[in-house]
């Protein structure tokens, strides 16, 4: 059922992963990551305020913020799963694998690779004001809206 505080949290992280990921592109200019990147971040920081953050904001400011910090884990493996899963898919295309074992695990070996990745600085402070951010919002729109 959609209420006030998981639509707040989903849009509210969705802004924070767009953000990142922008910070993301400009620290990392010589990758050919666009567009499909910086949406594909926002939808999956939806999904993760929306069934995360949504479901438990917090009784108070300080511990909604705390379930954004939470739900920014949610977010940063999320993403780095679902474009380690891309990264997977298309090279299953070209058939580079010789055993179905090496699959899952290249997946596994890829999000974490990617999640490493995007921990710069730049990109940490981000996620981190943002999931404070968003955080407080998903708690002061379940109190105001009930």
């Amino acid at each position: 059922m959609p209420t006030a505080a998981k639509l707040m949290a989903g849009l509210a992280l969705a802004l924070t992963a767009a953000i990142a990921a922008c910070v993301f592109i400009l620290e990392h200019s010589e990758m050919p990551i666009g567009l499909k990147f910086v949406l594909g971040n926002a939808v999956v920081g939806f999904f993760a305020g929306w069934y995360s953050l949504g479901r438990n904001p917090g009784h108070s400011n300080i511990s909604g913020a705390m379930s954004g910090l939470r739900t920014l884990v949610m977010l940063l493996i999320g993403c780095g799963m679902v474009f380690g899963g891309q990264f997977v898919l298309n090279n299953l295309g070209q058939f580079r694998y010789r055993d179905p074992i090496e699959i899952p695990l290249l997946w596994i070996q890829t999000t974490f690779e990617y999640v490493v990745l995007a921990l710069t600085p730049n990109v940490g402070a981000t996620l981190l004001i943002g999931g404070l951010l968003s955080g407080v919002a998903a708690y002061q729109a379940s109190f105001r809206w009930r």
